[in-house]
């Protein structure tokens, strides 16, 4: 098990983020970034009752109207698809940055791992730029699942600094060594990023059929037997999932009281306010009897909702315009997950006055689009990302907080504004109207 900092770090770079004192326990947390990662290579959907069997599946090269593996394993959502081709436009190859966030590399490296097995299967080392850790791996099938999902068995050694193996030393010597350039591919990975990939694996090798017994090379008898799928980012109903907590901003337990000063930040119990107060202290001083306003996003008739398309939602090899076609035939009609809890957040909310040309929000009547009769409100990570209607809501409480958009305070940005906001239930949320936070870059 990883030293609980490091979970928690990993966690994060999945976008999973808990109260900095969260009273999960080591184990506890462990298992949540287990599960964060089968989530993330959506293995239930391939293996819904484990074990693997390999030789159920036929080779991914033996169907030549397969894609590149490179692109069967690429995997988006729809706000990183509309990142990547929006650079691209610009000149931008690689807007996200390497080497920043561990499972943004993973996804990185697997993908390269792909392009290996497209250029001749050629053998891996996986290892940080300072050599401190390293993983020797070989592809030796590439299995179709579907023609979008390849399943890649691999076999792998994990090695450190100053004790590389006697395995892996006979594995490289047998390419380093033969005749003819040396095929060995590297790939430069962090050693958080080295974490996760061997968290995969060493899950992954209790998922094949102990019967399954491929062909190795002489120098891969120590070897280790797993397997990789496509991994993505994980969509909003795991987001809500893996994020969630009961309550106290602290430690996550079930929240019992609130500041009594600025009754919007919540707690446990007295410890964990006590606690929180040097840090709480600015923010209650500015929200003491500040002024919160309910807003209620609620369905159309027939089923429609008023929702924007989530940022989370999934979507294979960039085709952003087809998913959002599918996504308009199959619309939710539950509300979005809450991933906040009790917690104040920031949310941007903008007066809708062009949106109906916009691909990528549900269909909402023309009118209330250019009449000022609509909100977008959505926070920084679209984990809640709606639309308020003013004909189904409080009129009074609409206009209160249009006002308060057009006003000149700290506050007011013309048609667009950021606010406090706490989620209040399923189909509402309370927005502070005279307490503003800094402007956001978002």
């Amino acid at each position: 098990m990883l030293p609980r900092k490091e979970i928690l770090s990993l966690l994060s770079s999945m976008g999973i983020d808990l109260p900095r004192k969260t009273k999960l326990t080591d184990a506890e947390l462990d298992k949540r970034l287990s599960k964060a990662l089968d989530s993330a290579q959506y293995l239930a959907r391939v293996i819904p009752a484990p074990p693997l069997d390999p030789t159920a599946y036929p080779s991914w090269f033996h169907n030549k109207s397969n894609r590149p593996i490179l692109d069967a394993i690429r995997r988006h959502n729809l706000a990183e698809a509309t990142l990547v081709d929006e650079s691209r436009k610009r000149g931008i190859e690689n807007p996200i940055p390497l080497y920043t966030n561990a499972f943004m590399d993973l996804r990185q490296s697997l993908m390269t791992i792909g392009d290996a097995c497209d250029n001749g299967m050629k053998p891996l080392i996986l290892q940080d730029a300072e050599h401190t850790s390293g993983i020797c791996m070989r592809v030796l099938d590439v299995l179709e699942f579907d023609d979008q999902t390849p399943i890649i068995i691999v076999v792998f050694q994990h090695n450190v600094e100053g004790s590389l193996s006697q395995g892996s030393f006979d594995w490289i010597s047998s390419y380093a060594f033969a005749p003819g350039p040396c095929p060995l591919r590297n790939i430069t990975a962090t050693v958080k990023e080295q974490h996760l990939l061997l968290r995969i694996l060493n899950h992954n090798k209790k998922r094949v059929v102990s019967s399954y017994n491929p062909n190795r090379a002489p120098a891969e008898a120590s070897f280790t037997l797993s397997f990789l799928l496509p991994i993505g980012p994980l969509g909003a109903q795991e987001m809500a999932k893996y994020n969630a907590n009961n309550g106290c901003s602290v430690c996550g337990e079930p929240a019992k009281r609130k500041c009594s000063r600025c009754g919007a930040v919540r707690y446990c119990d007295e410890a964990c306010q006590k606690e929180d107060w040097k840090s709480h202290r600015a923010l209650c001083n500015s929200w003491q009897g500040a002024k919160w306003q309910s807003l209620t996003f609620v369905a159309y008739p027939n089923g429609m909702f008023a929702f924007r398309y989530n940022k989370y939602d999934n979507v294979q090899h960039e085709d952003t315009h087809k998913r959002w076609k599918e996504i308009e035939e199959n619309l939710d009609d539950g509300p979005p997950s809450n991933t906040h809890g009790t917690t104040p957040f920031i949310v941007k909310l903008q007066v809708s006055s062009s949106m109906a040309q916009s691909p990528g929000h549900t269909r909402v009547p023309e009118k209330s689009l250019h009449d000022g009769t609509s909100f977008l409100i959505y926070d920084q990570r679209r984990t809640i990302d709606v639309t308020v209607l003013r004909e189904f809501s409080d009129a009074a409480s609409f206009d209160g907080v249009k006002e308060v958009m057009r006003g000149k305070g700290p506050g007011g940005r013309g048609l667009k504004a950021f606010f406090w906001a706490i989620r209040t239930g399923e189909w509402t949320l309370d927005v502070c109207l005279d307490r503003f936070p800094e402007w956001q870059s978002w």
